[in-house]
């Protein structure tokens, strides 16, 4: 070879390893981990309040600093080119145009953001945040070009929790105020619905379409909520669980058009591992467990209108220690559960009435765990109160009056609907309430107490049950 080739070859080599390089490059790497020269000077609550009407895009023009823990990211190809991030504050949705953003921003990094020169809008309903650009003659908004992305996002310390927010689906709202939108958030008590239990979570086709997969708080309820899965998720081809429990996920929202009445909620998975639907399918208890005590009032005789009739259960005290009123059976949707509410009381206007189960034997196993749900709406009036309680000492033996018993006040181990001016806001479960301190036989009381006016908000009660191991 001469020189002359030689030399030309060197050039061509030197711009071949040029061009290679310039492709892998996505965006200069952020500053390594730890603590930065920045102050967040508003909360991204307040940013969000610079975007107000549906449709516009909201450039920023002032030296505005938003600092947010990163929540969600691209790691498993479910979500493309975003990050999630959140402070006390509210949740906001990050437009980055570059790939394996993972890498740099992990989930429980702190991320500074830089808005000047930014624009804030609303997509589909949900507030982003990114970099105005003009397509085909029309505004629209893309991506932090990677070239500049450095100069907006700032990376922070690593580690930092991430706690989901565990809402129930009525807080969950569509307006572009709400707290909820972009945040990480946990349902508890939902299960895939009975037809998309066979399927996986997205589409396995070569078309790799992204899918709805649909959730519900199972045994008949109307309430469902939207999974939308990326065909290019990596857990795209994996089964949905057939059992349930609960579940993690950003909250998004989907709007046809932003001046449309139309929207549909939607939860973006960040893996497989956030949907935790461990337990029986419907209620029913996990395998290897002993039902002591399980209670849905499907065998009552409800009905959706009043007259109500009174929850009568073989071995259940049903008894009012102030006023008249007892639990009523009723049925929503086709699923009954027990019913009180100080509503319309007279003579007297208090209410305090003790929903009392049969004796558990809690000798024959080891591990005992109460569970129930509830829900409580129409609290316009003010909020009732609904306590539960234990008894093993033998001072209750499952006649006479309950409260001349002593009993030991468990609430604050339970999860409670918290109060809702709507009707039904959707059920809460109690999570699973640790008994294995108590032995001999137990009984589990629910004790409501309200009063009209002042306090008459309805509580609703399902799903009793206590299993041992």
């Amino acid at each position: 070879m001469n020189k002359i080739q030689q030399l030309f070859s060197a050039v061509i080599l030197i711009a071949v390893i040029s061009t290679f390089s310039a492709c892998k490059k996505t965006y200069d790497a952020p500053p390594a981990p730890g603590d930065v020269n920045l102050v967040a000077n508003t909360s991204i609550q307040n940013l969000k309040s610079y975007h107000t009407i549906p449709g516009v895009f909201d450039l920023i023009s002032t030296d505005v600093i938003i600092s947010g823990i990163v929540v969600a990211n691209d790691k498993s190809g479910n979500i493309y080119k975003q990050l999630f991030i959140q402070d006390t504050t509210g949740a906001i949705q990050l437009l980055v145009d570059a790939y394996s953003l993972y890498a740099s921003y992990p989930v429980g990094r702190r991320v500074y953001v830089k808005c000047n020169g930014l624009t804030i809008t609303d997509s589909y309903s949900n507030m982003v945040l990114g970099y105005k650009a003009v397509i085909d003659g029309l505004p629209s908004i893309q991506g932090i070009p990677g070239a500049i992305v450095n100069q907006h996002l700032i990376g922070g310390s690593l580690n930092n929790p991430v706690v989901p927010l565990t809402v129930t689906i009525a807080d969950l709202g569509t307006g572009l105020d709400n707290r909820y939108i972009n945040a990480l958030v946990k349902l508890e008590g939902y299960e895939f619905i009975s037809s998309d239990t066979s399927k996986t979570y997205g589409d396995t086709s070569s078309y790799k379409s992204t899918v709805n997969r649909l959730i519900s708080l199972g045994c008949g309820s109307a309430l469902t909520t939207t999974i939308r899965t990326s065909g290019y998720a990596n857990f795209a081809g994996t089964p949905l669980p057939t059992g349930n429990g609960n579940i993690t996920a950003i909250y998004t929202i989907y709007r046809s058009s932003p001046t449309s009445a139309n929207t549909t909620k939607q939860l973006l998975l960040r893996d497989v591992t956030d949907v935790e639907f461990n337990n029986g399918r419907c209620g029913a208890p996990p395998p290897g467990t002993i039902v002591l005590l399980n209670e849905d009032f499907e065998s009552q005789n409800a009905t959706a209108t009043a007259p109500y009739n009174p929850v009568s259960i073989n071995g259940w005290a049903n008894m009012p220690e102030v006023g008249t009123r007892t639990y009523s059976a009723k049925i929503y949707s086709g699923n009954k559960y027990a019913y009180l509410s100080a509503f319309g009381a007279t003579n007297p206007a208090q209410v305090k009435t003790w929903l009392v189960t049969s004796g558990v034997n809690m000798d024959n196993t080891t591990t005992e765990t109460l569970s129930f749900s509830t829900q409580q709406d129409y609290s316009s009036n003010g909020s009732s109160t609904l306590k539960v309680y234990i008894s093993n000492d033998g001072s209750y033996t499952g006649t006479g009056n309950p409260w001349a018993g002593n009993w030991t006040d468990i609430t604050s181990l339970a999860t409670l609907s918290p109060a809702s001016s709507s009707n039904f806001p959707g059920y809460i479960s109690s999570g699973n309430i640790d008994l294995s301190s108590y032995n001999g036989t137990a009984y589990i009381a629910f004790v409501y107490e309200g009063s009209d006016p002042g306090a008459s908000s309805t509580w609703e009660l399902d799903n009793i049950r206590i299993l041992g191991l």
